[in-house]
């Protein structure tokens, strides 16, 4: 790793060296008129792009950067079941009927991004073998054990490992048991972002990048969004920004934390480690307060993540605590060599939970993904088409809520790495 310049979380991800060619844009130039207007051209964005125009709606996504600038093309790539709480939490945080149809949006959201995947022949890169979990005691099995049960009341059918199992599916032997989500895969992210890009473009809609929003005005009925060099009118606007949210719309930027994820990848991993290392080239994690997640990328790099500084530009010293864990649970890779070094933002949210949020007539937001914005957010997008053609709270797939603000949220940093502190002591304690 070079020390002598940062490392950019966008720029040197290994993404960037292995994605297919991104479709041509170009800045916002002039005023048009559309339907819908995006802002922010990321895996929400693009999907909600892609649903709209096949129903024959026009749409302008503009995105203040390039394609995949975020953390739809910085993220490990893991498409996962949809959110992070298990089916009898959502029941009793939203009810029996909405609660259920979410739970169905959770379980369909592998399945719906690998099945874009195949209809459109998107390259990204897709590989559907399955998520596994590792306990790091004992004490996390029955916990596992009620979440599979909870998911098999609704049909979905999650696999309990022990620990001969977990090592037999993963390599290490570090972990008690585990669970098995067979469904679950991986993806090359900055690949599928393009390519999202490249076939709503292909279905009609006009994305501009390098198109930063600095202006949201209401006229009666329409919307006028406004960059530094044109403007776009339309009845609807969608904001999908996610872990860059700024202060263009009142309050929603307080509505989501950004956390730093720092990843690496290394060199290929030779025949004899990859027998030894996630052997069936699962993605997995362990689960922790501070999760570490590994997967394959199509050249046979072992890419892992974990939690990074506050901060946007990072350092080496910031990826030495990364490396210590990967050893932890995967001693033979003492001697590789670790080739790519980036990171980016996660939004979280007070909830654990994304948001649907309906602003204003005309204005809806959406984000707030908590580390599983891959299957999400493109899950997401095609929630936010569907309920922009024909809107309804009662028979939305995703609840229609007003987020929670984090209180103090210009603190947020001090607060996120106090949170991180003693998240590290849990995990520790739980390891003993």
């Amino acid at each position: 790793m070079n020390n002598k310049y940062p490392i950019d979380g966008s720029r040197d991800a290994l993404w960037m060296a292995t994605a297919v060619a991104a479709p041509p844009t170009a800045p916002l130039h002039g005023d048009k008129r559309c339907d819908v207007t995006i802002i922010g051209g990321g895996l929400t964005g693009l999907s909600a792009a892609l649903h709209l125009s096949n129903q024959g709606v026009s749409v302008c996504v503009l995105e203040a950067a390039g394609l995949g600038f975020g953390a739809s093309g910085r993220a490990g790539g893991q498409v996962n079941l949809g959110l992070n709480l298990g089916p009898r939490q959502l029941i009793d945080k939203f009810g029996v009927d909405q609660g259920e149809r979410l739970i169905d949006t959770v379980v369909r959201t592998p399945d719906h991004v690998f099945s874009l995947i195949n209809e459109l022949s998107l390259q990204c890169d897709p590989v559907q073998n399955g998520w596994a979990q590792g306990a790091v005691n004992s004490r996390q099995l029955p916990g596992q054990a009620a979440l599979a049960r909870e998911y098999e009341e609704y049909g979905c059918s999650l696999e309990l490992l022990d620990g001969d199992e977990l090592a037999m599916r993963t390599g290490t032997s570090r972990y008690k048991g585990g669970l098995f989500v067979p469904m679950a895969g991986s993806l090359q992210p900055l690949s599928y972002t393009r390519e999202l890009a490249r076939a709503a473009m292909a279905s009609g809609a006009s994305i501009h990048t390098q198109s930063g929003v600095d202006g949201l005005q209401s006229h009666g009925a329409t919307w006028l969004v406004s960059t530094a060099t044109g403007s776009v009118t339309s009845e609807q606007v969608l904001v999908c920004t996610n872990g860059y949210t700024g202060n263009l719309v009142a309050g929603l930027k307080q509505a989501v934390v950004p956390v730093r994820s720092v990843l690496m990848a290394s060199e290929p991993l030779s025949d004899n480690l990859r027998k030894s290392v996630l052997p069936n080239q699962v993605t997995f994690v362990d689960k922790r307060k501070l999760i570490l997640y590994f997967r394959y990328d199509r050249d046979g790099r072992l890419c892992v993540g974990d939690h990074g500084p506050m901060r946007d530009a990072f350092c080496a010293s910031d990826y030495s605590n990364l490396k210590r864990r990967v050893l932890d649970v995967f001693p033979q890779l003492i001697d590789t060599r670790w080739d790519y070094h980036w990171g980016g933002r996660i939004a979280m949210t007070k909830s654990t939970l994304p948001f649907f949020h309906r602003i204003a007539p005309g204005l809806t937001a959406a984000m707030g993904y908590n580390g599983r914005g891959v299957g999400m957010g493109s899950m997401m997008g095609k929630i936010l088409a569907d309920q922009t053609i024909a809107p309804s709270d009662q028979t939305s797939a995703f609840p229609v809520t007003v987020p929670d603000k984090f209180a103090l949220h210009r603190f947020h940093s001090a607060g996120v790495s106090m949170a991180v502190k003693w998240y590290a002591l849990q995990d520790h304690l739980a390891s003993l």
